[in-house]
């Protein structure tokens, strides 16, 4: 694919870049990054748009490592974030709710605990298998974005609505998962975001009946899957 010139870059990530171009998004992977990864996540792009989850539809190009996908005019939660617009947290625990309480009956989306183990060390995989498997026993599975934070959220300028994108990691697993990835992210990146966080979002997760136990199981395992992700990339 050769676009004519008039492509205005976006977004830049650490695999790809992001273009509009003649009213639509064009995300363009870098010539290494594996194709079949990409083929995965127009499928699971496929998988929420079926499931009502986001509207934002992807097409295929003819180049296997570019994405064409509908442009959203809008902002990041994240900038408004940086404002100190505390409701911004009120707005990322909304998109919980709506993502888990999403049915998941029939969606074509892997289990957690069949592609947590990758990429791990035998001792590592051992301990994130068992503490999904063992809350997997005891709480039901869900769709999770297991990618919740404030640059996934985007505010589009033609309604008051938002819209959740990046679905690549997006698994079935129970809830606590979701919530346990982002106390992760924020834990990284902004310990005052995490007491915000802690304080506002966490309490819809208590009120289901998660005990902190588990959810601090949940962290850990998270932890060690975020790590290796931060390996793969440096």
């Amino acid at each position: 694919m050769q676009f004519n010139g008039t492509q205005k870059l976006i977004g830049t990530g650490a695999q790809a870049e992001v273009f509009l171009y003649e009213g639509y998004a064009y995300k363009v992977y870098k010539p290494t990054y594996p194709a079949e990864w990409i083929a995965f996540e127009k499928s699971q792009q496929k998988a929420v748009n079926d499931a009502g989850l986001c509207s934002v539809r992807y097409y295929d190009t003819d180049d296997e490592h570019i994405i064409k996908m509908d442009f959203v005019d809008g902002e990041m939660l994240e900038k408004r974030a940086l404002t100190g617009d505390i409701t911004c947290f009120n707005t990322l625990a909304d998109a919980f709710r709506f993502v888990h309480s999403t049915d998941a009956t029939g969606i074509q989306m892997p289990l957690l605990k069949d592609t947590a183990g990758m990429g791990l060390s035998d001792a590592d995989r051992d301990e994130v298998l068992e503490i999904i498997t063992r809350l997997s026993d005891k709480e039901k599975n869900c769709v999770c974005h297991l990618d919740m934070h404030f640059l996934n959220i985007m505010l589009p300028r033609d309604k008051a609505d938002y819209v959740i994108i990046d679905w690549m990691n997006a698994r079935l697993a129970p809830a606590v998962f979701d919530y346990a990835r982002t106390y992760v992210i924020f834990d990284e990146f902004s310990k005052e975001g995490l007491e915000a966080y802690k304080a506002i979002v966490l309490p819809n997760l208590w009120a289901t009946g998660i005990k902190e136990s588990d959810f601090m199981d949940a962290v850990r395992a998270c932890t060690i899957i975020r790590k290796r992700e931060k390996n793969e990339t440096t």
